[in-house]
Parts: C-alpha cells; sequence; structure tokens
C-alpha cells in the first residue's frame, strides 16, 4: 500500500524513512537499506540533531531505549519509529496498528488475524503469530501475549521468539476464570497484569506481577476497581497504580517487600499518570498546559518512597509511557528545556531527573507565533480603527493590549479576548477604534494621532504554567488633517484663551459607538497669548505638514503661528501691519480651488476682501482682492465652513444683528454666489466657528458656543451637504471645565 502520510519538513536534512512491507511480512529493513528489486534508498543525509523529533501533539506510542513510536496528530494512520541516536526515521505502511512492546525496543504490529513483534533497534522481525485481535493481551520486550479460550488452559498465554518459530507458554499461577486480561506495565523481565475475578456485586480487580522467564505469576494485589484512564508501574521494588473518586486520584505505591502501601492524594485530579524511577513515584494530571485554572497537580512531581521528600520535574504533562529500566516517559514540558518526550530516571544520588529525548520545537511556556499589526495603518482608509490579531502558541491566558502614541505619550490598555476558533493557532483578536486615553487620563477618550506607535501585548497565563509573556512591536498611524486638527488626530480643536493670557486647545471627539460627542478639557499652548485680539485658524497656508493660526496683535500686526501637529507651534513670524483695518477675520475654506485654505476680512465700510495662501512662508498671502463691495458690515460674525453644501469651493456663513444666518456658496474663483437663508434665532450663541468636519462623515460641521458668565456651552451642528438645508438640528457636546473663563477664538 503507498504511503499517504504527509511528509513534514521537521525532517529534511535528518532522516531517512523506510516503509515497513506487510504487517507480517518479510523483515525490516535497516534505516537506508532498499529492497530486493526495488530502486536503492537515497543514501542517509548527515543526521541534525538539533531538528525537532516529534511533531507538537504527535502521540508517543512506546519508548524504548533507543528509539520511539508515534502516532502522527493530524492522521493516526501515520506511524513512524524515530532513532535517538540520529532522528532517522522508520515508517510503518499506511493505516498499520503499531504499539510499543513495553521495556524494550521492540514495537508490535498488529494486522486482522495476525500479530508481529519487530526489534526497531536491529531492524529484524522476532516474531509473528496468528491472533485475531480481540485476544491480543499485550507485549513486554519480546513476549507477546493473548488470551486463551480453551477449556483447561491457563487463560494467559506467552508467545516468545524460539530457534524455528515462536514458543508458546502457559502462564501459571492465574486463577480459572478471569477476565480483562492486560499487560499493563513491565520492568526487569517481569511483567504487570491487570485482570477481574467473579461479576456483579463479586466483581474484584487484581493485579499479579509475571515473571517473563518462568511465565510464573509471582504476586497478586487487590486493587480498586480500574478503567481505561487507570495508571500502572512496576520497578523491581514496587508495584503503583491509581485509584479515583470523584475529582480526585490516588496514587497507590506497594512495596514489595514489605507489603506496606503508601498513598499519594491528589485534589482536583480526576486522572493521574504515574512512573517509577528507583525509590520515587512521579505523578502528574495531565492535559494542564491547556488548564484555565493553575493547579499544582499539573507539574509532574517527584515524590520519595523512603522520606518526605519532593522534586518537580516536568512544568506539565500530556501522558505517561513505560521506559525500559528503572525509568519512564513522559510527553510534557518545561519552561527551561520546552515540549518533548522526556525520561525520568534516578541520577547518580538517587533523586529522579528528567532528560529531554525529543523535541517537539513548541516551547512550553506562552510564546508569540505571528500578529497581524501592520507597518503603517491610514485610520482615513480603515475608518478610523483597525483590526488586530495575535498568535499565541497557546491561548489559556489573560491577555492585555496596550497601544502607545509615542510622539504625544497618549496610549490606552485593553483586554484582549480569544476570537477565530476555527483558525490554527487562534488568535488573540483586537479590534481598534482609533481610540486612546486623552492626556493619559482613562476617564476621557480622543482619536489616535498620527505619528509613531507602539504595541505591547502582556499575556499571563491562566493555568500559571510560565511567566507572562511580553511582547512589543511598533507601526506607524498616517490620518488626514483638517483646518483646526491641531494635534493630527484627525478631529478638530478648538482655541481657548484664558484671562491670563494662557492659550489652551480643547480637542473635539465623536464617539459613534457610544453615540456622543464630547469635547475634552483644556491642552495647553502656552502663555503671553493676551497680546492679540484676534486670533483665526487658516488651514495649511505656508508648507507645515500640519494647520497654522494667525493672530492679530493690538497694533494691528497680523502674526503667523506654524503648526507642528502635536497641539503646539512654532516661534511667530510677522505677515505684516494694518491688520486693525479689519472688523472680522475668518480662515480655513479654499475659496479659489487651488487646493489651498484661503483668508476673508471684512473692512469697517463693509467691504469684504480675499487673500489668497501662497504656500509660501516668506509671504503666506498674495495681495489681497476685493470681492464684496459693500453691506458686510450687518453681520457680527463671519465662520469660513470649507466646502459645506456640495458647491465647487470653500463656504461661508454669516450672522446678521438680528440673529439670522446666511449661507455663501463658493465658486472658486474666490467669489460668492448670492446669500441663502439658513434661519433665525442664532443670537443666542456668542461663537460660531467653522470647525470642519467634528463627526467624521466627510462634510464639514458647525460649532456654536454660548460662554455667558464664564461657563462654556457648546454644541454642533453637522453638515448636511446639502445647500437648501445644511445643518441638522443642534446637538451638545459632554464637555468638563476646570474652572476657568474662556474667550473662544476660531
Amino acid at each position: 500500500m503507498p504511503h499517504r502520510g504527509r511528509i513534514t519538513p521537521r525532517r529534511l536534512g535528518a532522516v531517512v524513512a523506510v516503509v515497513l512491507m506487510a504487517t507480517a511480512g518479510p523483515a525490516v529493513l535497516p534505516a537506508g537499506a532498499a529492497a530486493p528489486g526495488s530502486p536503492a534508498a537515497a543514501p542517509a543525509a548527515t543526521a541534525d540533531v538539533t531538528a525537532p523529533l516529534l511533531d507538537p501533539g504527535d502521540s508517543v506510542r512506546g519508548l524504548g531505549r533507543t528509539g520511539f513510536l508515534s502516532w502522527d496528530a493530524k492522521d493516526p494512520n501515520v506511524q513512524r519509529w524515530t532513532r535517538l541516536s540520529d532522528g532517522a526515521v522508520t515508517a510503518f505502511p499506511y493505516g498499520a496498528s503499531a504499539f510499543g512492546s513495553l521495556d524494550s525496543d521492540a514495537v508490535v504490529v498488529r494486522g486482522h488475524d495476525s500479530v508481529g513483534l519487530r526489534d526497531m533497534e536491529k531492524g529484524t522481525e522476532l516474531l509473528s503469530v496468528p491472533l485475531r485481535a480481540e485476544l491480543y493481551a499485550g507485549a513486554a520486550g519480546s513476549t507477546l501475549f493473548s488470551v486463551t479460550t480453551e477449556a483447561g488452559e491457563s487463560p494467559l498465554a506467552l508467545h516468545s521468539p524460539g530457534a524455528t518459530g515462536p514458543v508458546r507458554r502457559e502462564a501459571t499461577g492465574l486463577p480459572v476464570g478471569t477476565a480483562g486480561l492486560r499487560v499493563v506495565a513491565a520492568a526487569d523481565g517481569e511483567a504487570l497484569v491487570r485482570y477481574t475475578t467473579g461479576s456483579g456485586a463479586a466483581l474484584a480487580h487484581h493485579v499479579a506481577v509475571l515473571d517473563l522467564a518462568t511465565a510464573a505469576v509471582t504476586s497478586t494485589h487487590r486493587v480498586a476497581a480500574s478503567d481505561a484512564y487507570t495508571g500502572y508501574a512496576l520497578s523491581a521494588g514496587y508495584v503503583a497504580w491509581t485509584e479515583t473518586e470523584g475529582t480526585a486520584t490516588t496514587a497507590v505505591v506497594l512495596d514489595r517487600a514489605t507489603r506496606r502501601v503508601q498513598r499519594f492524594t491528589v485534589a482536583s485530579a480526576p486522572r493521574l499518570v504515574i512512573g517509577l524511577a528507583g525509590k520515587w513515584i512521579a505523578y502528574s494530571r495531565p492535559g494542564g498546559l491547556q488548564e484555565d485554572s493553575a493547579g499544582t497537580a499539573n507539574a509532574l512531581t517527584a515524590r520519595s518512597l523512603t522520606s518526605t521528600a519532593t522534586r518537580t520535574l516536568l512544568d506539565h504533562t500530556v501522558s505517561g509511557i513505560d521506559a525500559p529500566g528503572d525509568a519512564h516517559g513522559f510527553v510534557g514540558g518545561t519552561t527551561a528545556g520546552g515540549e518533548g518526550l522526556y525520561r525520568i530516571a534516578p541520577g547518580a544520588d538517587g533523586v529522579p531527573a528528567a532528560t529531554r529525548v525529543a523535541a517537539t520545537g513548541a516551547p512550553t511556556q506562552v510564546a508569540l507565533v505571528r500578529h497581524t499589526v501592520p507597518a503603517t495603518v491610514d485610520l482615513d482608509r480603515t475608518g478610523g480603527g483597525l483590526s488586530m490579531a495575535w498568535y499565541l502558541s497557546r491561548n489559556n491566558v489573560s491577555m492585555t493590549v496596550t497601544l502607545r502614541n509615542t510622539r504625544t505619550g497618549e496610549s490606552f490598555t485593553e483586554s484582549v479576548t480569544q476570537s477565530g476558533r476555527d483558525e490554527d493557532p487562534q488568535p488573540m483578536r483586537f479590534d481598534w477604534d482609533g481610540t486612546l486615553d486623552w492626556n493619559g487620563d482613562p476617564g476621557f477618550h480622543t482619536a489616535a494621532s498620527a505619528g509613531p506607535y507602539t504595541w505591547q501585548i502582556t499575556a499571563t497565563p491562566l493555568n500559571g504554567i510560565g511567566p507572562a509573556l511580553k511582547k512589543s512591536g511598533s507601526f506607524t498611524v498616517t490620518r488626514r488633517t483638517g483646518a483646526h486638527d491641531y494635534d493630527s488626530d484627525g478631529s478638530p480643536d478648538v482655541l481657548a484663551r484664558d484671562t491670563a493670557g494662557r492659550l489652551w486647545i480643547q480637542d473635539l471627539y465623536d464617539r459613534p459607538a457610544w453615540a456622543a460627542t464630547f469635547q475634552n478639557p483644556e491642552s495647553p499652548v502656552g502663555s503671553g497669548w493676551q497680546v492679540y485680539d484676534r486670533i483665526e485658524a487658516t488651514g495649511t497656508i505656508a508648507g507645515a505638514a500640519a494647520p497654522d493660526l494667525v493672530a492679530r496683535d493690538r497694533t494691528g500686526v497680523l502674526w503667523l503661528y506654524l503648526g507642528k501637529g502635536d497641539g503646539t507651534f512654532t516661534a511667530r513670524r510677522a505677515i505684516g501691519g494694518g491688520w486693525n483695518a479689519y472688523a472680522h477675520l475668518t480662515g480655513g475654506s479654499d475659496l479659489t480651488g487651488d487646493g489651498r485654505p484661503d483668508l476673508v476680512a471684512t473692512d469697517r465700510s463693509g467691504r469684504l476682501w480675499l487673500y489668497r495662501s501662497t504656500g509660501s512662508l516668506s509671504a503666506p498671502f498674495a495681495a489681497r482682492r476685493l470681492i464684496g463691495a459693500g453691506g458686510w458690515e450687518g453681520y457680527d460674525r463671519l465662520a469660513a465652513t470649507g466646502n459645506l453644501a456640495g458647491g465647487a469651493a470653500g463656504d461661508l456663513v454669516a450672522r446678521d444683528r438680528a440673529g439670522v444666518l446666511w449661507l455663501y456658496l463658493g465658486k472658486g474663483d474666490g467669489t460668492f454666489a448670492a446669500r441663502t437663508r439658513i434661519g433665525g434665532g442664532w443670537q443666542g450663541y456668542d461663537d460660531l466657528i467653522g470647525s470642519g468636519d467634528i463627526d467624521r462623515d466627510g462634510r464639514p460641521d458647525l460649532y456654536v458656543a454660548d460662554v455667558a458668565y464664564g461657563n462654556l456651552s457648546p454644541g454642533f451642528y453637522r453638515g448636511t451637504g446639502a445647500w437648501q438645508r445644511p445643518f441638522r438640528p443642534v446637538e451638545g457636546l459632554n464637555t468638563v471645565q476646570f474652572g476657568r473663563t474662556f474667550d473662544l477664538f476660531a
């Protein structure tokens, strides 16, 4: 039958597979040999002893002195014997049923009507006997065991190699009428056989020690009820087994010389794997690596049978397997040595030690396998958020992620939960909505600004196996900034000056998931701003990466402050004098269609002037141009709103002294269409600010505020994009102030 198992990259350059022939067929060929009449096998490559020898999840079904038998985790029809010295692999026929013979390097290969025994160290077939699968009772060393059905025979037969073929012997010393016979452990020429006698209420469970040389039972022992999960172990000095009651399991050890019994009960352990090593017993609750709670039973603990001493040998176990000599095998791991197959045997001082004989390459402690955090994310393209996933070696963890803007220091920490159960490995996924804690205060939130970021995950094992995993990385956020976005977070900011002349930024943030829009407390820009009687946002007019502002002092000189993108500005530059001729200034709308925001001003005779921005730092505005011959003195508030109503260019709103608000649609040539009445009742607001896109729906909005009695009562009107009704009804902003009195500026 052709071998249909997978080819695993772990063995490249390290092994040569030899496919065994029929289950009870010719003798096994040594690794690297070729069958008669078949093409020669490729010569073995130099063994890479550092390569993993066991795939994660593979089931170990036999451990000898020179190798081990494993069943493939993904396809149990694929079974291999791996040589420990060089990692060479002998593959069994696809679908074969192979088991290790206890206390040896032999492997049992079971067929439908025959059972074979092969010496894997020498590559020879020891024997093959006709035997139905249901009569097979186990193997120890070079001996096969079978249950007999003939009247007058011993209930157990032994089959051993002979000069001319298998030699059959009957076991002596077992009571008549036994059932459930099975060889469960072996050591030093002896086998441990479990069986039952009686039935119903008289049903009793036993183990017997059988001498392989004489086929005679040397001792029997009554044990508690057993099942498929009962563990057994045998050594020259001890017999051990497990007894389970409820959620607790007891390891029972019988001293064969003194008949003294010791019992070690482990709570919260519905099953134990056990092994004997010298005068010690080792036990563990298997499967602890995947548990969601901590417990001392997870570790493989060795306990002295002659004192109260204990040792921790492994951090956890998956399974236990008999091993030759005064030893036992366990699949498990330690945080220092990782996952693999370990042999437990007494050291020179008699104390058991764990030696890894085959590694899987997988870590025992939680490890990061990979992640999906991109190097750069454009939050405008992603809708303001980012889905991230971290694939861990195991997911029974409590995990948090911290995202930090390394430029501003703003960060936040959130819990991360497991998702994607159809994936392997399963990801720990976090859907970031683009929010950070404003100024490090978890009570306030802000949109993430553009710039460099770091992420750090902390994954703490729920079962206590291994230390917490801490891993970090970096990424960069990009996003567009608007005319009022001084901190590059994609949301507008409001400039506010207090009575001491200090200028502050108040960050606006719309959070759709909470159905609320927030105005965060103030962040300082600087002091000395009392010298100005007008401060105006202009957008990026002089080539900087972030929006700028202009400020007019009381002598009429206009000054330019270039935005740094972090909520602060460069040192001021003088634009020119004579600006005290204007009653109103407003900027931020691109009125000429050149992609740069412009500035408009009304003089005290009611004319409207356009200052087209040039993009030049030395001369940020072109010479002024008259775009309104008169009548503008009737307005007490002007606000450049950007492209409010879907026209060709930026627009303007103006409030007259009767409280009526008017819309001027920009034509794209620096002029406006005839005004359109928006509505009355706007006299209740002290400030109208063309804030830009507060709710990040792609349309500019209008910010309003009443600062009567020093208390700020802000709100905003969402833009509709329609010139007939450019705004939705006013909405309040959630705001917390720190007791300062402010003047607001656009």
